[in-house]
């Protein structure tokens, strides 16, 4: 932190700009990492709706397998 004092004006603003370069790219990779999570979680939620609508499926036809193999033996 002292050595910033010691240094020119010059140094100084060069300094602070690769700070802020470094920054910038801590930005975007911060960002990128945001866009994959939403993606995930987005993507999560279109299998979840799927797997229910298949499990529903799978429920009525199964009612309906039953309900017919019930009806069949009363002949």
């Amino acid at each position: 932190m002292y050595t910033l004092l010691l240094q020119s004006a010059e140094d100084v603003a060069r300094e602070i700009a690769r700070l802020q370069h470094g920054y910038q790219f801590l930005s975007y990779g911060l960002i990128v990492a945001w866009l994959l999570l939403v993606g995930y979680v987005l993507m999560m939620v279109a299998r979840e709706r799927k797997l229910k609508r298949e499990i529903e499926s799978l429920k009525a036809m199964l009612e309906s397998t039953s309900s017919g193999s019930r009806q069949s033996p009363s002949r």
